[in-house]
């Protein structure tokens, strides 16, 4: 703020200030000789208000403000307390990155009305940087039991993106799922979003590639759903008796009056989830979930992998490296880390590449334990995402 247009509102503050003091019998502010701490609190918030450095507002004025969460399971069944599996929790508004992930999803009682029966490879991101809010989940071999009826899928993924082009957003995302079965019966997955399944008996319905977004003004947000079933309730207009959403991504952003700078210097970040076919066995999968970059100076991210020709389990246990991996080409990303390897310590390379959207037949997926190439193969279902800084 310029010194003259601060002059004539810190001279109203000052009088406003003085009136304050001669209410209470004395000649000004300053000949008071003790003072309330709300009355020195106020002189201290306008006075600081006042003095605040120009830089510091212009730089507010260039960053947008970030919203990001993800999931892969959330089921609300009262009287039970809602439960939550494999959450980032929410980004802070400044940005952030955040990830949770999981080998194994453990059943999960949901009362009366069934189960959540387990799953495998589960994995969340929400990244907010530079000019985009994005997030993703996926899980892998997840089933459930709801009201007699069993939902079962190889695999489910939802991804969404916020994003400030110049200073107008945009919102986009959408959903993977393999091998969706509801009662034995295997469902043609279409595409369209908010495609609906009637459980039999009116017993309730499955959404699949849920979506809702809205653009307003300076904000964009989307959330995305792989998966949402709802267990009807028999008392007309009672409260559904279950809720259970599956693979959540939300993003959200506040874009700024003029473009976010540049960041020619900042690390990216690669996140990711999917399989390839198990190199043990062509007619089996191998799933994977990775995530890998630096935040606050220290290395980040996870890796998830489960052969399900030979039973190859690996859960990473801490991430020691991230770096370009040219071998793929400009996109490709390694992240090095320790492992559990069937009980044993091991080292871990993962190694991607995003060469496309969506990533079946163009990202690449590898992996090596103490050096040894363990798979290497392009998708066949699920994304790998580099999340690049703003203008790179």
């Amino acid at each position: 703020m310029a010194l003259a247009a601060k002059r004539p509102m810190l001279a109203l503050a000052t009088a406003a200030l003085e009136q304050l003091a001669k209410r209470k019998g004395v000649a000004s502010v300053a000949q008071e000789k003790t003072c309330r701490a709300s009355r020195c609190f106020i002189l201290a918030a306008l006075m600081s208000l006042f003095a605040a450095p120009a830089g510091s507002i212009a730089q507010t004025s260039s960053t947008p403000g970030f919203s990001g969460q993800a999931y892969v399971v959330q089921a609300t069944v009262p009287p039970l307390s809602p439960i939550t599996v494999d959450d980032t929790g929410p980004l802070p508004s400044s940005g952030g990155a955040q990830e949770a992930s999981l080998l194994d999803v453990p059943p999960i009682s949901l009362g009366t009305v069934g189960a959540l029966n387990g799953g495998d490879v589960a994995h969340a991101t929400a990244i907010g940087r530079g000019n985009s809010s994005r997030s993703e989940a996926s899980v892998a071999d997840l089933s459930l039991t709801v009201a007699g009826n069993t939902i079962a899928a190889d695999f489910l993924m939802s991804d969404v993106t916020a994003q400030c082009r110049g200073t107008s957003p945009s919102v986009s995302g959408g959903s993977d799922l393999a091998k969706l079965v509801i009662n034995d019966q295997s469902i043609d997955v279409s595409g369209a979003t908010n495609q609906t399944i009637q459980l039999p008996l009116n017993a309730g319905s499955v959404a699949i590639n849920e979506q809702s977004s809205s653009v307003n003004g300076q904000s964009g947000t989307m959330d995305v759903n792989a998966l949402h079933v709802v267990v009807n309730n028999p008392t007309p207009g009672g409260a559904p008796l279950a809720d259970v959403i599956i693979s959540h991504a939300h993003a959200d952003i506040t874009c700024p009056a003029s473009p976010p700078p540049c960041d020619a210097t900042a690390a990216d970040f690669v996140t990711g989830g999917g399989w390839i076919v198990s190199p043990s066995d062509p007619n089996a999968k191998a799933n994977f979930a990775v995530a890998g970059g630096v935040k606050n100076g220290s290395f980040w991210g996870h890796l998830m992998y489960l052969d399900h020709g030979n039973q190859l389990r690996v859960k990473g246990t801490g991430v020691t490296g991230y770096d370009v991996y040219p071998a793929f080409g400009p996109n490709g990303r390694k992240t090095l880390g320790s492992a559990d390897v069937g009980g044993a310590t091991d080292s871990y390379e993962a190694d991607v590449a995003d060469d496309g959207e969506s990533g079946r037949g163009v990202d690449q997926f590898q992996l090596r334990l103490n050096g040894v190439q363990m798979a290497s193969d392009y998708l066949a279902g699920g994304n790998i995402q580099l999340h690049k800084p703003q203008c790179q």
